[in-house]
Order: C-alpha cells, then structure tokens, then sequence
C-alpha cells in the first residue's frame, strides 16, 4: 500500500531533529590556571589562652602519674622497716671489716701517758710487738697482759688515734699509808701492793702491827678507815692502828692527840663531831677524842 503523497508533493521522511548522533562531538577542553596556595595565617598566642592550657597539660601528668602510682604494689612499712635495717647492718659489717684487716690503720706509733715510777723506754720496749697490728684489734685485756709484771701499775687502757697512733693510759697505783719492814718505809697502796720506798715528803699515816700487807687483817681494816676519812684529816694523823674491825686509833701529829675512830662507819658524822671537839680543845695535850658513837662524843 502506497503512502498518499504530501501537500507539498514530496514524498521524502521528515526529519527526526531528537536522533542522538552515534560519534558524539568531544567536548573542548577548557584549560585553567592553578591557584597559587594561600599563606596560613600566623595566630599570636594568647597568654591566658597558653596558661590555661599549661594547666590542663600539668592536671594531665598529675592524674596520670597518680593513675600510675595506685597500680604500682605498695610496700608496707615492716618491709621498709626491715629493708633499711638490713642495709644498715651490711653497711656496718663492710666498714667493720675494712677497719679491721685494713693496713691502713696498722699501729706505726706507741705513745705512753700518765707514768711517774714506771720507765716509758721499757714499756715501750715490752709493746714494740704491736707495731704492724692493726688499732681495732688491740684491747685494754691485751696491754694489761703485756705489763703485767709492772706492779706499780694500777689499770693500763687502749686509746686507738687514726690512722696509725696508739695511745697506752697507764694509771700508776697511789700510796695511802706507810708500813715499816725492817726498819725501813715503804709505800704501799689500797690494796697491799708496795709502790716503793717512802721519804721524808711522803706525810701518809703510818700503819703500826700492819704485819704482811698482803695478808693482815689489822692493815686491811686501818685501809677501810683512812679510805674512809676526809682529805683535811687525813694530812693530819701521824699513825694508825687497828687491834680489831671496830677498835681503830688515830694518832695525830701535834699535841700527842688520839683519836679513838671505831669502825668505817658514819664516816662524814664522825669527821664532823670530830672537828667540832678539835676546834673547842685545840691544844689540850694528850687527851683523847672518842667519836666511835657520834651520837655520845667524849673528850678525856
């Protein structure tokens, strides 16, 4: 079937102005310049701004070092007690040891104090073997066995001086009284050991029937008694006797007095009543003080 002809006696198709054509033109391309990169802006520091953030950074580390320390475990203080002590102890071991295997504080030098009978060249000559010894190991016990044989010496005592100095206190024995041997005088001290001879300086009492010093009972209680006397009496009494404990008797040097003592005590109260008595009959010649009861005096 024929297509009736147009009005304007074409017969060709329109055309479709919607057909989408199959090579699309490509679109141009349109070329454009970068940017150049701004600038960032430089912002000053605000000062409260700065201080209200260092105090947010030390709140920080604050809590987190608190945070830290609850997850430590905690020591208890008999441990700290007992960790401290133990070091202390190790500590004073190690100086110990040191001190005394150390030649460091080996003894090089004696010096020898407080003698007045006693030779320093032959003491030092008996402690010449310490040299090289170390000072912490010397004691008093050691030097007292070396002199020993010194019977004028009373007590003997180790004074270590660091580094290398030792020091020997030596305390000598003192008189007290005189007892006659022989028809000689000799000093002897509290405790019956002779000291040596005696001279015409020596005003000590002197002891009459003392027998051996060592041994008498008699010199033993006239030793009680002038240990027992005041210092201003003592320089006083020419002799002493002692026939029991409790019948002492002191003889002064002037006015041929006696004093007739008793035993050792109440020794102040007696000295006592004894100076009164002495005071109200300085010079009476020959009598005779009776303080042996203090409470009841006598003069006759």
């Amino acid at each position: 079937m024929q297509r009736p002809p147009s009005r304007n006696g074409s017969n060709q198709p329109k055309k479709n102005t919607n057909v989408v054509p199959l090579f699309p033109k490509a679109a141009k391309k349109v070329s454009k310049t970068p940017k150049a990169p701004k600038e960032p802006k430089v912002v000053k520091p605000n000062r409260k701004t700065v201080r209200q953030a260092s105090k947010r950074l030390q709140i920080h580390e604050r809590n987190a070092k608190a945070t830290v320390a609850s997850l430590r475990p905690r020591m208890s203080f008999g441990r700290k007690v007992w960790i401290s002590v133990a070091a202390s102890v190790a500590t004073l071991a190690v100086l110990v040891v040191v001190a005394v295997v150390s030649p460091l504080l080996a003894v090089q030098k004696i010096e020898v104090v407080g003698t007045n009978r006693v030779p320093v060249k032959e003491l030092l000559r008996d402690l010449d073997s310490l040299k090289g010894k170390p000072l912490p190991q010397i004691t008093s016990e050691e030097l007292a066995t070396k002199l020993s044989k010194y019977q004028l010496i009373d007590s003997v005592s180790a004074v270590a001086l660091p580094p290398s100095t030792l020091r020997v206190v030596i305390v000598e024995r003192s008189a007290v009284v005189i007892v006659k041997i022989n028809g000689f005088d000799y000093l002897y001290d509290a405790a019956g050991v002779q000291v040596g001879r005696a001279s015409s300086s020596d005003r000590l009492p002197v002891v009459l029937n003392a027998g051996n010093p060592n041994t008498s009972k008699s010199f033993q209680q006239a030793i009680d008694v002038v240990l027992s006397l005041p210092i201003s009496l003592l320089g006083r009494i020419s002799e002493i006797s002692a026939n029991s404990k409790d019948n002492v008797v002191l003889s002064l040097r002037t006015h041929a007095q006696t004093i007739l003592w008793g035993d050792d005590s109440q020794p102040a109260l007696k000295a006592s009543v004894l100076a009164a008595l002495m005071n109200h009959y300085p010079k009476r010649y020959g009598c005779t003080f009776d303080v042996s009861s203090p409470s009841q005096p006598s003069v006759y």
